[in-house]
């Protein structure tokens, strides 16, 4: 049996879009410290919508996908707080894929037996994304959740009916101003560390060496 996504309604594209937007800043200016939380959010998001979509489909109800939305909300929530990197990295390939199987033009219709050939591109592009953001993911964390916060920005301003230029100048603007902001906080944190550490190595070797006595 075929498959194909529900219509959005205004209202909840209305709803969706804000959240969205509160999201896209959250992970654009203070991701790197709310990544965590940010990650069961979005993890409950994902898994709520999944359910809602595959719950509508199937059962042919809202009652259905409504059900089946809260039993996803809490296993997208449990999955991405409990494997945050994995998550994070995850959530990148899936708007990069996303972005591809939109350019491609997919049709969101897909049975048990067949793939279009914009999915399965998409598909690709989802795996091998994941698998570079999460080797690189302690070293570029904040610029990662920078552009998570841009990308989510700019679609939760074109939900709420802004202009998709508008939409896509604002979304760019938040991965500019964030990855820029949350490079330079994590480079102070990082050299604060340092320092703290070598402050303690230096003292404990000093420790470990006392000073000779003085000559009698």
């Amino acid at each position: 049996m075929a498959l194909s996504i529900p219509a959005i309604t205004p209202d909840a594209g209305l709803i969706i879009g804000g959240i969205l937007i509160v999201t896209g800043l959250l992970l654009a200016f203070w991701g790197h410290g709310i990544w965590a939380a940010v990650m069961s959010m979005i993890g409950a998001l994902l898994g709520s919508a999944v359910g809602y979509i595959f719950g509508a489909a199937i059962g042919g109800s809202a009652l259905v996908g409504l059900v089946l939305a809260l039993v996803g909300a809490i296993i997208g929530s449990i999955l991405f707080s409990k494997l945050v990197k994995v998550a994070l990295a995850f959530l990148v390939g899936v708007l990069a894929g996303t972005l591809v199987y939109a350019l491609l033009h997919g049709q969101a219709n897909f049975s048990a037996t067949t793939l279009d050939a914009p999915l399965i591109a998409a598909l690709l592009v989802v795996i091998v994304v994941f698998g570079i953001a999460y080797y690189f993911i302690d070293d570029l964390i904040g610029v990662i959740t920078a552009a998570l916060g841009g990308l989510l920005v700019a679609a939760g301003l074109y939900l709420v009916n802004v202009s998709t230029v508008l939409a896509a100048v604002a979304g760019i603007g938040a991965f500019v101003l964030g990855a820029v902001l949350q490079t330079r906080t994590i480079n102070r944190k990082r050299r604060i560390k340092e320092e703290q550490k070598a402050m303690a190595e230096a003292q404990a070797r000093g420790a470990a060496y006392p000073p000779p006595p003085p000559p009698p």
